[in-house]
């Protein structure tokens, strides 16, 4: 890590509005002799009362980045990925998968450079950084932006994914097949890793956490995660009680469930050991 002062000039000032055009954002000032801050992945500029600018960060990028502003370099270019990409691509995800209550949602999203644009201008991240009450109000302005014509939700409820128990992965990428499938041709399909992950269609690859890299499966994981909510609250209003997310806290809500006498198959992922020990 590296530091450089700079003192503020209107010239070098106008630098800085020129790197928010880029990839730095706006972040809240920590304290009262702060103008401003902002930031990227590799570096950080604070902007001082006292007519001082600091950078720093990673020491190659945070020097060029100090040498832009005082205009010794060239404009940085943005992330080849965010100035040049101009491809369309379909990306998918899925929810509920390590739940025990609950079956499975896989969803595809589909977007050209505008529409992914308009999606991370409104937010469009990994799903797993949002809270619930926000999922549901960016899942709406995702459909909005999109269309209906550029997802697919594909939703397997308790009952029906445990018709498939025998073979997890393959009900997997069945339905990532499905929901890929449904929204035709694209320059590239993404789809977020999971073991034994196999997606025989042209173009389409698997990578881990590509919800944190390709904005399609981020959309893709928000709708998913939407529609998982969604079972959650169906499956509470039919059991009586609220249904936990998750597996790590539903000891109490397997027990109230027998003593109910529901049918497990309705409301579980029979194939869960943490099941098995209560209903077996």
């Amino acid at each position: 890590m590296t530091q450089t002062w700079i003192s503020l000039t209107e010239v070098n000032e106008k630098k800085i509005e020129k790197l928010l055009e880029g990839e730095f954002k706006n972040i809240p000032i920590t304290n009262q002799y702060e103008t401003r801050r902002l930031k990227n992945e590799d570096v950080l500029i604070i902007q001082y009362l006292s007519g001082k600018i600091v950078v720093q960060g990673k020491e190659k990028y945070a020097k060029f980045i100090a040498d832009f502003i005082e205009g010794k370099t060239k404009e940085p270019e943005q992330k080849k990925e965010e100035k040049e990409d101009k491809r369309t691509i379909i990306g998918s995800d899925e929810t509920l998968k390590g739940d025990t209550f609950g079956g499975m949602v896989v969803v595809a999203v589909k977007a050209d450079n505008d529409t992914r644009q308009k999606l991370k201008d409104i937010g469009v991240k990994d799903s797993k950084t949002i809270t619930d009450k926000d999922i549901i109000t960016l899942a709406k302005q995702i459909k909005d932006i999109i269309g209906k014509d550029n997802y697919c939700i594909y939703e397997k409820n308790p009952e029906t994914y445990n018709q498939h128990v025998g073979n997890t992965t393959q009900l997997l990428n069945a339905m990532h097949t499905r929901v890929l499938k449904t929204l035709g041709d694209a320059d590239q399909i993404m789809v977020d890793q999971f073991p034994g992950a196999k997606i025989n269609l042209k173009n389409a690859k698997t990578e881990t956490k590509a919800e944190s890299k390709y904005t399609e499966v981020a959309a893709a994981s928000i709708l998913a995660r939407e529609r998982g909510l969604k079972q959650i609250d169906i499956l509470s209003e039919q059991a009586g009680f609220k249904v936990p997310k998750g597996s790590t806290h539903v000891k109490d809500a397997l027990k109230t469930l027998k003593e109910k006498g529901l049918d497990p198959k309705m409301f579980l992922k029979m194939n869960f050991k943490n099941v098995k020990k209560v209903f077996d």
